[in-house]
């Protein structure tokens, strides 16, 4: 399936916020310690890992089909004003 790129107009307030966040991104220095993660997020990872569903060999075609329709679903999606 081939998805073309719309062109949209520019938008002033985005074209602000990125500004902004540039700003930002040059004066903020960037933490590089590590990142801790919980004992509780560890466990959870490994649960949602050890699922029957996750594991090799088991059909994970669902995924294609929901990432699909969602493109789809939004592709027909309009502005409301």
């Amino acid at each position: 399936m081939t998805m073309r790129k719309r062109r949209f107009p520019p938008d002033p307030g985005a074209e602000k916020a990125l500004r902004i966040l540039d700003e930002i991104r040059r004066t903020v220095p960037l933490e590089t310690r590590p990142v801790i993660l919980s004992e509780d997020y560890l466990r959870a990872v490994k649960h949602v890992e050890a699922l029957p569903t996750d594991q090799d060999g088991v059909d994970k075609t669902w995924v294609e089909r929901v990432l699909r329709q969602s493109r789809e679903h939004f592709a027909k999606a309009r502005r409301i004003r």
